[in-house]
Order: C-alpha cells, then sequence, then structure tokens
C-alpha cells in the first residue's frame, strides 16, 4: 500500500432513501461520501468522487460523467477514462463497511492472475459489482456497451474474465437503501473512526 486509483460512486437516485444518500451525515461526518472519501485515502494514491455534478460540501476530486443517463455503467467508463494505473477500486458510496482486509484480498487476486480484467467481492446474498477492480482494458467493451444502451454490469462481467472473491462476513456489505437501512448501520458506525479497518 498505498494501492492505485479508487473511484467511490455517489451519483445515484437514492429513490427508497428518498433523498440522495451521499449527502446523509455520517461516521461523524457531514456526509456519507466525506466518510468514504477521507477512509480510503491512507489506501490509495488517488481517491474520486463519481457523479453528474459536484454536489459535495467538502473538497475532492471529482469525475464527471458524460453520458445523459445514470448507471454504474457510465461511472465506470469515467472512473477508466481517467485511470492512471491497470486497476481501478470502485466502492458505492452506500456500503461503508468495506473494509482494507476485504480490499487487499481483492487487490491480490488481481495481480495473482494475468487473465482477470475484473475481480469482485461475492457476498453470502451474490455477486457485488459495486465493490471491486475493473482493468483498465475493459474500457472499449464499456463504450461499446453503452452505445447499444446496455447498462447492466452483469453484462459486461459475463463478456470478460471475472473473479468473484468470495466473503463470508455479510456485515460488510450492508448497504443503505432505506431510512431503516440508515438507522441501523449509524448505530453500528463509529463516529469520528473514518479509517478502514
Amino acid at each position: 500500500m498505498p494501492w492505485g486509483d479508487a473511484v467511490i460512486f455517489a451519483g445515484g437516485r437514492s429513490s427508497r432513501m428518498g433523498k440522495d444518500k451521499a449527502l446523509l451525515p455520517f461516521g461523524g461526518y457531514d456526509t456519507l461520501a466525506e466518510y468514504q472519501y477521507r477512509r480510503l485515502l491512507p489506501l490509495f494514491e488517488r481517491v474520486w468522487l463519481s457523479a453528474k455534478e459536484d454536489k459535495f460540501p467538502f473538497d475532492a476530486p471529482l469525475i464527471p460523467d458524460r453520458y445523459p443517463e445514470s448507471s454504474p455503467l457510465v461511472a465506470l467508463a469515467a472512473a477508466l477514462e481517467r485511470a492512471a494505473h491497470p486497476w481501478v477500486f470502485v466502492l458505492s458510496v452506500d456500503m461503508p463497511q468495506v473494509d482494507a482486509p476485504l480490499i487487499e484480498r481483492l487487490h491480490a487476486a488481481a495481480h495473482g492472475d494475468p487473465q482477470a480484467r475484473a475481480v469482485i467481492a461475492r457476498s453470502p446474498r451474490g455477486a457485488e459489482p459495486l465493490c471491486g477492480l475493473y482493468h483498465r482494458d475493459l474500457l472499449p467493451s464499456v463504450h461499446a456497451q453503452l452505445e447499444e444502451g446496455e447498462h447492466r454490469m452483469q453484462g459486461l462481467l459475463c463478456a470478460h474474465p471475472t473473479l468473484e472473491i468470495p466473503c463470508e462476513r455479510e456485515a460488510v456489505f450492508a448497504n443503505l437503501n432505506t431510512p431503516e437501512e440508515y438507522a441501523r448501520l449509524l448505530t453500528r458506525s463509529h463516529p469520528g473512526d473514518p479509517h478502514a479497518h
């Protein structure tokens, strides 16, 4: 460590939450986005936020996407276009429990298999494409998929060598989709301690 590039996907619609979850207070910070940004900073050379516009009340580098649609694949295209390293770690803003040991396992798998072009976590509930590493070589395929109007991450993963790294600690993948999930995670978090453990 530190690893190369990390991009926090923070441009989702948050329809089930009823408000932009990236801007909700969390872990002693004014926003969940800043909590995620601060805890990834010690682990990576560069950490970016991905969103349609700069809506964040703190200073952090932004990668705006250039497609009119909102989807993780749109964000991935922008991230891979900006990447300075072969691999980019992507993490959804609403998964604040993903920790350094899991990220380290993903990196070890990526660098241990020269054929792999994506390395994602697999939780007890299934594949977690928004917690994973993506190789720059995927960019032409991402662009082609978007030009066809196909936004499913699964389509990209099925078309390229992908490793799924199992993690049985289901709590690591707890996310904030609803007010109830947000309230539960607030009681579990440790305010003022933004660093991954």
